[in-house]
């Protein structure tokens, strides 16, 4: 490869040009100062500009582009046949497919299915250097509309870092008329990325506005409580085991010999990200952000159970509630719900049941089924009233249940005296399923997810291949009629009031470790999570009369473990649960799990309800961090390839 050829790729590998359809290396380096005069010429043309920075922000709930959605244990698919109804790029991570020569899910490079995340840090960079001179603005629109780029760019960098581990931070473009030498860029150590990323949310946020005052032109857009809340889970993260004093990454240096990971745990990082978390709180309230609830608004009288579950569905399915604090995106929502979205309607036939509408093979596992609490909100192997190791055997449902389960129908004790969250969450053989329809729940739908059964497996594709749907994701004024589904779609959070309230709770006990006992602020918040879940008497007062570890609340080690819980059933399947597992740095602990479920090829409920191992994975700590393209580091040999790979 000569020096001209070598110069390029290293520059399109990292972003500094613009992929474009040519053969020939030598046509795709024009001097592109009048396209970016165009493109900033008024105000118009830029807000177009600041619109294409907004789509370089990974889709979450996206299912084959969000790694959070099914990389991790919460979502399995039905073997190979995951091909038959979307894109399978994440599905073949989790499988232990990826590799080297062509990444999956690249966002490096922004191939196969992953957005080039460089370019669009390159874009930023051209957004900022370019603003000030923009025609018919006021000065104070353009310290916005910097400040909105400013954050992505911060964005952009943290959810590289999260992937990749070290990057090379893009603080400025690289010019086109750069040598070999300068082009070849080094990783930065993770310290280094997180001070950079808070920097400038730091130097902009107070530019932001507090709330959207024109919803139907600017809804969706950054303001001042999103930054703070994006700067706080970057500090938390920056915090956590994986990052703070990482020894498993002892070994893996930078030119200087320094390891790119910090080598000591440091706890004032907990104090900076509980600081910052407790701004963000502030700021959102003071924006008129809440916890959501859901107000009945259909002509039925409905159930405290049916309300309480609408409250724990609608408060991800509704659209910009105001719990709801960052998000972008909804492109594959209306897949994502028809994926979650099992049959219900009995005479539907072969051809309505395969034709278009891939429904229910979004599954979720046992595991998240087993994470839930009972009904008294504690775990369900603490839980003294609760049998836990006769979980697995069978019990019929009594008309007393009917709200959760369907009278008279037999089903796993597992699904017994849980949590309202498990209901609102989780859809499973006998259980009810509120709306597509009918809004009455004195006659609601009920899943018969047995072999050949409405819900259930009748061909060789698009099941539930576990036995759970994902009713937590399927917005319940959908409707569904044969061989189509009428979809409502919403927003997928990225980051809603709970999460923050929960990041604080874990935070402020993390950083106040030394002391053994968690501050009462911790309690605070997290109870609030939890009031709003249906425990109305606060976590020590749940543990006291109810587990069998009554003091767990009052310790250090004991709340981490509780809050942790909590982050896992609060935020389940929103694809927050694999970062999570990541940033505690027990992702091999919990992803190195066979994946089980029910037996959905039986049709008889002795049969039906006994565990199947559908896939055994083998997690091992390098898939902690993805890896670079061989060809990257060719032509760049600074670049080092992450352990492991």
């Amino acid at each position: 490869m000569d020096m001209k050829k070598k110069l390029y790729a290293i520059l399109l590998s990292m972003g500094v040009l613009s992929t474009v359809p040519s053969c020939d290396y030598l046509d795709v380096v024009p001097d592109n100062i009048a396209t970016i005069e165009i493109a900033f010429n008024n105000r118009s043309t830029a807000l177009n500009y600041l619109s294409t920075l907004y789509w370089y922000i990974p889709e979450t709930g996206k299912i084959g582009s969000d790694p959070g959605m099914d990389v991790g244990d919460e979502i399995w698919y039905y073997g190979d046949r995951s091909t038959d109804f979307t894109n399978t790029t994440t599905f073949w991570i989790s499988m232990g497919r990826q590799n080297t020569g062509n990444p999956l899910l690249d966002f490096w490079n922004g191939w196969n299915h992953g957005k080039p995340l460089f370019k669009g840090l390159r874009n930023c960079n051209i957004f900022l250097e370019n603003i000030p001179a923009v025609k018919n603005m006021t000065e104070q629109e353009k310290a916005q509309w910097a400040a909105e780029a400013k954050v992505i760019k911060a964005y952009l960098h943290f959810y590289l870092m999260r992937l990749y581990g070290p990057i090379p931070m893009m603080k400025e473009n690289i010019p086109v008329t750069a040598d070999e030498d300068e082009v070849r860029v080094t990783r930065d150590k993770i310290d280094d990325i997180f001070d950079y990323c808070v920097r400038l949310i730091d130097e902009c946020y107070e530019a932001l506005p507090l709330r959207i005052e024109n919803p139907t032109a600017d809804m969706g857009r950054i303001t001042r409580p999103a930054a703070l809340a994006i700067k706080a889970k970057m500090l938390a993260y920056a915090a956590s085991p994986f990052y703070n004093g990482n020894t498993a990454y002892a070994g893996f240096l930078n030119a200087d010999g320094e390891p790119y990971f910090s080598q000591t745990e440091d706890i004032a990082k907990w104090e900076l990200a509980a600081d910052a978390c407790l701004e963000a709180i502030e700021c959102a309230r003071e924006a008129g952000h809440d916890l959501y609830e859901y107000h009945n608004t259909s002509s039925y009288d409905l159930s405290d159970e049916t309300l309480l579950e609408l409250t724990n569905r609608c408060k991800i399915t509704e659209r910009w509630t105001q719990e709801l604090l960052f998000a972008v995106g909804g492109n594959g929502i209306r897949d994502l719900q028809v994926l979650s979205q099992p049959w219900l309607e009995a005479n539907y036939s072969a051809d309505d049941r395969y034709g278009n509408a891939k429904n229910g093979t979004v599954a979720p596992t046992l595991a998240v089924a087993e994470t839930f609490y009972t009904k008294n909100g504690v775990p369900i192997d603490e839980d003294r009233e609760w049998d836990y190791p006769a979980r697995y055997e069978t019990r019929q449902a009594t008309e007393a249940e009917k709200y959760y389960i369907q009278p008279n129908y037999t089903t796993a004790k597992l699904h017994f005296d849980r949590e309202p969250r498990f209901y609102a969450t989780l859809g499973f053989d006998g259980s009810s399923w509120y709306g597509i329809g009918k809004l009455d729940d004195d006659d609601m739908w009920y899943i018969q997810s047995k072999a050949k059964q409405t819900s259930g497996k009748k061909s060789n594709r698009n099941y539930s291949v576990t036995g759970y749907f994902a009713k937590k994701l399927v917005n319940y004024r959908n409707a569904m009629v044969p061989a189509s589904i009428v979809i409502r779609e919403y927003p997928f959070p990225i980051i809603r009031l709970a999460d923050l309230y929960l990041l604080y709770a874990e935070c402020l006990n993390e950083a106040s470790q030394d002391k053994g006992t968690p501050p009462e602020d911790c309690y605070y918040y997290l109870d609030k999570v939890r009031k709003r879940a249906g425990f109305p008497d606060g976590v020590r007062n749940d543990w006291r009369n109810h587990s069998t570890n009554p003091t767990k609340p009052e310790s250090y080690e004991g709340f981490r473990d509780i809050v942790r819980r909590e982050r896992m059933i609060e935020l389940a399947l929103e694809g927050q649960r694999f970062w999570d597992l990541r940033r505690w740095n027990i992702a091999v602990e919990y992803l190195n799990k066979p994946m089980l479920g029910w037996d959905i090829e039986q049709d008889k409920t002795e049969d039906y309800n006994k565990l199947r191992t559908y896939y055994i994975r083998n997690y091992s700590y390098r898939d902690n961090l993805w890896p670079l393209k061989d060809y990257d580091m060719i032509v760049n040999p600074k670049l080092e390839q992450n352990p492991g790979w």
